[in-house]
């Protein structure tokens, strides 16, 4: 995090993206925060500001039966990447981005509940 809480529109942050050797700063920052609320999802749109990877995602967190239901939606654009690339580039952003949520989703406890207010 790059800005003082509370979580909201205007909140910075800095991901590490890559592995290993090949990695670099990937500085977002939060646009739109909407949480959820009875009735109604919640949604968060990032723009990514970096050198490297510029673009926005999209979160929508709303219920689904007993669970939740997670869409996450995005533009990406690389430096030095033609447009060409743009599928590749797209296809490869669905496997990062899946692998992320998948890992999130894993390391959650079943019974965590709502995050507490902040």
């Amino acid at each position: 995090m790059t800005t003082p809480p509370p979580t909201g529109a205007g909140t910075r942050f800095v991901a590490r993206t890559g592995r290993g050797p090949v990695a670099f700063d990937d500085p977002m920052e939060v646009v739109r925060w909407e949480p959820p609320a009875p009735g109604r999802s919640g949604c968060c749109l990032l723009e990514k500001r970096g050198r490297v990877v510029r673009g926005w995602a999209r979160i929508e967190v709303g219920p689904d039966g007993a669970g939740s239901r997670v869409v996450w939606e995005g533009d990406l654009r690389v430096r030095g990447v033609p447009g060409l690339f743009g599928p590749v580039v797209a296809r490869s952003a669905r496997l990062l981005y899946g692998r992320v949520a998948a890992g999130l989703l894993r390391e959650a406890p079943p019974s965590a509940g709502p995050a507490p207010p902040r």
